[in-house]
């Protein structure tokens, strides 16, 4: 979901079948895979979470959620269904897709995500929309609210325009690896930007910023009153 490559399925698949189903989702696939896991678990993801990972590609953070959570606890969207199955197929092995069925996979360009059998306690969706306008943002909200526990938390990465930068310029980002803009991919966003996109729903808006991505990306928290 984090990379335009999607939107042709011809290149999808000869990927796939060249075996770089894992440098689809942008590499750093051994880094950023224990990454989120670590993070998820230090603000407080236990094995009896359902877990929903937004943009979940060919399963970096699948690979490692699954294990460690219980069995029917881990959920996963992305725009291609081929990539998921790739990664259902490649990085999970036979005890990890019997904890968790095919059914808890949903391929949407629209978030409908895949239904679980009680609400999701966490959510996460790195490098999603760094790659994608406010709007999916807002929308992505809209459709996961009513999926997610009282007191739920989404987190969500990002590139950040400070204050002090102009919104309209070409920035480099911390670790001077990727330049963003505000209208071409990839996106930054200011704060306010992202605390906009909840304006009437019934989520509240959590910073919290720097979280060791080594490109750069900050990271916020939606949590669901």
């Amino acid at each position: 979901m984090a990379s335009n490559v999607y939107e042709d399925p011809t290149i999808v698949a000869g990927e796939i079948a060249a075996g770089r189903h894992r440098e689809l989702i942008g590499g750093l696939w051994d880094e950023m895979g224990p990454h989120q896991m670590e993070f998820l678990k230090a603000r407080g993801l236990e094995p009896h979470h359902r877990l929903l990972d937004v943009g979940c590609g060919a399963l970096r953070l699948g690979a490692l959620a699954i294990p460690y959570l219980d069995a029917g606890r881990y959920f996963g969207s992305d725009i291609s269904e081929s990539l998921m199955r790739a990664g259902y197929d490649l990085e999970l092995d036979p005890q990890g897709r019997d904890k968790t069925p095919w059914g808890h996979f949903r391929a949407s360009a629209d978030f409908d995500f895949p239904t679980p059998d009680g609400p999701f306690d966490y959510a996460i969706a790195q490098s999603v929309f760094t790659h994608l306008p406010l709007n999916h943002l807002r929308r992505c909200l809209a459709q996961l609210a009513s999926k997610m526990a009282p007191g739920g938390r989404f987190f969500v990465t990002y590139f950040e325009c400070r204050p002090d930068q102009n919104l309209f310029e070409t920035l480099l980002q911390p670790g001077g690896v990727v330049r963003t803009r505000d209208t071409i991919d990839p996106f930054h966003y200011r704060l306010d930007d992202l605390a906009w996109a909840i304006a009437g729903s019934p989520w509240e808006f959590e910073p919290i910023g720097d979280w060791g991505h080594p490109r750069g990306q900050m990271i916020c928290a939606y949590r669901r009153r």
